[in-house]
């Protein structure tokens, strides 16, 4: 994979971030059928809250790009062999996980309306309200395009040559990882990376 050119590459056209509502950490889907089970008519809201204060995020990452990739999220639907994959997962041993019920749900789930203003301190204010079983999964959603956003914009400091050089570090780190990690009898590993990502083809490498 030319993870240097796919880079590089992000500054033509419109190249979503999320390509699919099943791109996301396997535990949300875990988390979404117990608040569709015993909660469904709960009302909730969140905001997204940058803690790292010195990076003025909405003087980093343009708000129409962030408005198109927020509102491209609300035009996924779930895709009938993604819910055949869902209905038919199994985890920790236990097969059929998710209800019929609850795939039905998904099957009709569109991810409802966001609002988003920038403030005075060069942050965004992201904030999702409604139905909690409706508005949980922008979590992660809203957190991945926001890291990836911020990724692309510093790809576009860079030149191709940079790029490659960067990811080719990238890759080198890794590896020394997996060497160290290699050692360590009966290693199990779980991932959540998703919402930090830096991109969706690097994730999965």
């Amino acid at each position: 994979m030319d993870f240097a050119k796919r880079a590089h590459d992000h500054s033509f056209g419109f190249d979503p971030v999320v390509r699919s509502l099943l791109d996301m950490d396997f535990y949300k889907f875990l988390m979404l059928q117990f608040i569709y089970l015993l909660y469904p008519n709960v009302q909730a809201a969140f905001a997204l809250k940058n803690r790292t204060k010195k990076v003025r995020l909405a003087e980093v990452i343009d708000e129409g790009e962030l408005r198109r990739q927020l509102d491209h999220v609300r035009t996924l639907r779930f895709q009938s062999n993604e819910l055949i994959w869902l209905f038919g997962a199994s985890f920790a041993g236990q097969s059929q996980i998710f209800s019929k019920g609850f795939i039905d749900f998904l099957r009709t789930l569109k991810m409802p309306a966001y609002k988003l203003a920038r403030t005075d301190d060069g942050q965004y204010d992201l904030v999702f309200e409604g139905s909690w079983v409706e508005i949980t999964l922008w979590e992660i959603y809203a957190l991945v395009i926001i890291s990836e956003l911020k990724a692309r914009a510093g790809y576009r400091l860079r030149n191709k040559f940079e790029l490659d050089i960067l990811f080719a570090s990238a890759k080198v780190k890794l590896f020394r990882k997996l060497e160290r990690l290699s050692t360590l009898e009966g290693l199990a590993l779980s991932e959540f990376g998703t919402r930090r990502r830096a991109g969706f083809l690097w994730q999965e490498w």
